[in-house]
């Protein structure tokens, strides 16, 4: 246990201030709007597979935390861009339900709406983002997505 304290308190030291770490660069963020545009377009075209439904989970819990740490750091977002983002991940369950139902990984209408909405709030993130924000977001996400998904694969081996 000492160790693992030890091991956080150094990597805290070695942090770079914050007003060093960088922004995403110009490649990055046109890489970001790419990858969740084509995840959409995925989903609407019938040519999603599961692995397709956890990389847009995983990719609005990253949008979703620096949106959260951007907030921290003192900006400030509309009413509007605050709901799509919750609407988005408000509509994981029925999509993911969905999917264990048909197989299918797709949006219906409203959904694909809301992905939609969703997805220009994250390509206005990928502009503003400083500080190193999205990569924390990332790394954080990430983290909660692998654990979702060795509970998820826990779930389905107790059902089988």
């Amino acid at each position: 246990m000492k160790t693992t304290h030890r091991n956080a308190a150094r990597a805290k030291r070695q942090q770079l201030p914050k007003f060093w770490r960088g922004s995403l660069s110009q490649h990055q963020q046109i890489d970001c709007k790419l990858i969740h545009w084509d995840l959409i377009d995925r989903f609407v075209n019938g040519t999603a597979t599961a692995d397709d439904l956890w990389d847009w989970v995983e990719t609005g819990a990253t949008y979703s935390q620096m949106m959260r740490l951007l907030a921290q750091d003192g900006t400030e977002f509309t009413p509007e861009a605050l709901e799509a983002v919750a609407e988005q991940i408000g509509i994981y369950e029925s999509v993911a339900n969905r999917y264990v139902r048909t197989g299918r990984v797709a949006f219906n209408g409203p959904e694909l709406l809301i992905a939609r909405a969703a997805a220009n709030v994250f390509d206005a993130l990928v502009e503003i983002a400083r500080h190193g924000i999205a990569e924390q977001a990332a790394i954080e996400s990430a983290a909660m997505v692998r654990r979702v998904r060795v509970w998820a694969a826990g779930e389905v081996r107790e059902a089988a």
